[in-house]
């Protein structure tokens, strides 16, 4: 009997081990890192962040570019931003740069490049998937040309968790 229940206990250890080492994630960056600061964008652990860039030179035709990126808890990363001008211009430009953090560089992992003529305000957002434990931000580079000239600011959010 001793025999018997040395051996189920021996079987259960080995399995709970067992469960325990194959329940554990392995991800290449880990929320360790929260709160820190990787060309100037912070890493956090907030579902949505957003940078806005206002242009406050006077006469100017771009008023402002917006960035956004957003974990909607479901495995994938979006993306979204806005160039908005002050009147409607021939073209409006707007590249939204995905990237991810790794080893404490930031990485492009995804770009959306469009553009909109005869317009004041172009939105757009991508949603892609993403590679679980990393962390990433959206770059915006905003561009708003009227006849010859041509102005533009860029933007660039902190840092999101994707699990």
């Amino acid at each position: 009997m001793k025999k018997t229940l040395k051996k189920i206990f021996i079987i259960l250890t080995s399995s709970i081990i067992t469960i325990q080492l194959f329940s554990v994630g392995v991800y290449a960056s880990d929320l360790g890192d929260l709160g820190k600061t990787i060309d100037g964008s912070l890493l956090t652990n907030k579902l949505e962040v957003e940078d806005v860039t206002t242009v406050l030179t006077r006469g100017n035709i771009l008023n402002k570019g917006t960035a956004k990126c957003i974990n909607p808890e479901d495995g994938n990363v979006t993306a979204s931003g806005a160039t908005v001008a002050h009147v409607i211009c021939d073209t409006l430009y707007l590249k939204l740069t995905i990237q991810q953090e790794r080893n404490g560089e930031w990485y492009n992992y995804e770009i959306l490049d469009v553009e909109k003529d005869n317009t004041s305000l172009f939105l757009k957002s991508v949603t892609v998937p993403a590679e679980k434990g990393y962390y990433y931000r959206v770059q915006g580079t905003h561009v708003a040309k009227l006849g010859d000239l041509t102005e533009s600011v860029t933007t660039t959010t902190d840092g999101i968790w994707i699990n």
